[in-house]
């Protein structure tokens, strides 16, 4: 059974599409698609409209799509300590997406009925309007298999983040991959590789079947739990501290000693979200037995930056070791590759490092077409 969250609708009939922005965490959206063994994550933007000319005002929304599309770095303030006050005034870290390459012919805005349209005032701010799961049906992947000889290093920390576990064959042969997720609770992949459950978040979608579905992956062999994806991030699991950790004590802690436990996944947003936000979980979370910590980081290709944060992220989280379940670099394939180059050797070589896993196993990013490795992931399955 699939379900899928429904896009806003185009909801103005003006006239050219000036410009596609995004405003700060709340780009990085991301469609959710629970499947029978896995969720497909796609990319939103939001759709302004500047009127017939650039002097009328300010943006107004007026849709939301779906693009493939880079994230494109805006730069933000470093992200404080879990002891700084929660600030409200205080701005998060800024995601762009890059839009594609396309034809310099302004588009139409379409005419045609939307489904579910709402108009939006011009003069009222973007909001997050709550969408309705509906199911769908999908057939469940083949498993697909790993020549002898290949198997990875108990200590190979890189995992891949997917949504088609048939696409992940390219990386067959690859001894620094150990594991794998696909932010869902569910999926066939290699007996080589490990598969995480994830329990995404805490509404009954995700909630229903967690016991149940955490407990065969940990007879399959799973040692490694994780839970609640971006819960400062409102477009996402969008927890407080003290839900997320009443819900870590409901759904987790039935697992203490059966499997490593996982922290939630936080962005690396400025306070109140990010580092902030992990360490009033963690203080909330009395009694807890979090045995790694998940983060996030999309902030542009700086290695350096990159590698100073997890040192932060390490502080704020207790000296846990870090699993740094997405990132990413930025900038054109070459550019992405180089950051990669660099901050691999690194990444295994840190002590603080358990496991990470590039965002993601998906065309245009890790692979190039189907199956076939991009250069990118030629680097990532394979460079020492």
């Amino acid at each position: 059974m699939r379900y899928s969250i429904s896009n806003l609708a185009i909801a103005a009939s003006s006239l050219l599409v000036k410009e596609v922005f995004a405003g700060r965490y709340d780009v990085r959206k991301r469609d959710l698609y629970v499947v029978t063994d896995e969720v497909i994550v796609t990319e939103q933007v939001t759709v302004y409209d500047f009127g017939t000319t650039l002097s009328t005002g300010g943006a107004r929304p007026v849709a939301t799509i779906t693009i493939d599309g880079t994230p494109v770095l805006v730069p933000a303030a470093s992200s404080p300590s879990p002891s700084t006050p929660v600030s409200p005034s205080t701005q998060p870290t800024a995601v762009f997406i890059q839009e594609p390459p396309k034809s310099s012919t302004p588009a139409p805005v379409p005419t045609t009925s939307p489904k579910a349209a709402a108009v939006v005032p011009a003069t009222t701010p973007p909001v997050v309007v709550p969408t309705t799961l509906v199911p769908v049906t999908t057939s469940t992947p083949a498993p697909i298999s790993i020549p002898a000889g290949t198997t990875a290093s108990s200590s190979a920390k890189r995992g891949l983040a997917f949504n088609d576990v048939s696409l992940l064959s390219g990386f067959a042969g690859s001894k620094a991959i150990s594991w794998a997720y696909n932010w869902g609770n569910s999926a066939t992949v290699p007996s080589e590789w490990e598969f995480v459950p994830l329990l995404w978040g805490l509404s009954s979608t995700f909630t229903s079947g967690w016991n149940a579905a955490a407990t065969k992956a940990i007879a399959a062999g799973s040692t490694h739990l994780m839970c609640f994806n971006e819960p400062d991030l409102g477009s996402q699991s969008n927890l407080s501290p003290a839900a997320a950790a009443a819900g870590y004590k409901t759904y987790m802690m039935p697992f203490a000693g059966k499997a490593q436990l996982g922290s939630p996944a936080v962005t690396n947003g400025g306070s109140p979200m990010g580092l902030t936000w992990l360490g009033n979980f963690l203080t909330a979370c009395t009694g807890c037995q979090v045995d790694f910590v998940c983060i996030h980081w999309y902030n542009g290709g700086d290695a350096a930056a990159f590698m100073a944060y997890i040192d932060q992220a390490y502080t704020a989280g207790g000296n846990r070791p870090l699993w740094i379940t997405e990132f990413q670099g930025e900038g054109d394939a070459a550019a992405q590759n180089t950051f990669l180059e660099t901050v691999l050797p690194q990444l295994d070589a840190s002590p603080k490092v358990a496991r990470y896993a590039y965002f993601m196993a998906s065309d245009g990013n890790l692979l190039s077409s189907g199956t076939s490795l991009s250069t990118l992931g030629n680097t990532y399955a394979f460079a020492s």
